[in-house]
């Protein structure tokens, strides 16, 4: 688990987009054993998501306001703290709302998981959610209360770093894999270093730099990093 929770806050750091974000945490959820994530920050009435549950069921619960009653979120502003829930604990009888809630959320592969909740500022709540369609999910104990707040806080800034950034060429956004070699490759590794510190084949680092190379239309990795650097790709840090 240290291997992956450091590779995702490396790929976070260098992350341009969305996508590339999104990218990342799908690969983490992966390696927890969960198949699907949900950022999620509620401030008031406002609701802001961002995640890889089914469309229909990202459109539904906006619209049918089921955060109000989400026994998730109704846990996570109690506790403060990461917690487990499995959909097996709400009411399965009944016609009330929540009963309805839980069967949707069951028909939509979202039955059991794992939430860390982060109080915000300005009464504003986050929270980031891995869930499975599975009745239970065995989590590496590794995963403990600090860091799992850091990577709730480095998902919340990296969105909204790249929400204010100006749009560039889509044809010359580069991968996360690249973005990877490529910064340490500015703080001066070289492919084995490389490969040694990510656990990325040598061969391939080299790959993702002349892939980057080539977007960027650069000759050289010291080309490419000034570019790079030049373009607000890189922190000059």
């Amino acid at each position: 688990m240290d291997g992956e929770f450091r590779s995702l806050v490396d790929m976070l750091e260098v992350a341009q987009d969305e996508a590339m974000i999104k990218g990342a945490l799908r690969q983490f959820t992966r390696s927890c054993g969960y198949e699907r994530f949900a950022y999620l920050e509620k401030e008031g009435a406002q609701i802001r998501t961002f995640n890889s549950y089914p469309k229909p069921w990202e459109g539904l619960y906006l619209s049918a306001d089921y955060s109000s009653i989400d026994p998730v979120v109704t846990e996570a502003k109690r506790k403060r703290d990461v917690f487990f829930w499995t959909a097996e604990d709400w009411p399965a009888r009944g016609s009330s709302p929540l009963r309805k809630f839980r069967d949707e959320a069951i028909d939509h592969g979202i039955r059991c998981g794992m939430t860390i909740p982060v109080e915000g500022g300005y009464g504003a709540s986050m929270m980031l959610t891995f869930a499975s369609s599975e009745r239970e999910v065995d989590v590496p104990a590794a995963f403990d209360s600090r860091r799992a707040v850091q990577l709730v806080m480095m998902v919340h800034y990296r969105l909204k770093m790249i929400a204010a950034k100006t749009a560039i060429n889509p044809k010359q956004v580069l991968s996360p894999r690249e973005m990877l070699c490529l910064t340490w490759a500015m703080k001066g590794k070289n492919t084995l270093e490389t490969a040694a510190v990510t656990g990325i084949n040598s061969r391939t680092v080299q790959h993702y730099l002349d892939k980057a190379r080539a977007k960027l239309g650069a000759e050289s990795v010291p080309q490419l990093v000034g570019i790079a650097k030049d373009r607000g790709l890189l922190s000059s840090n």
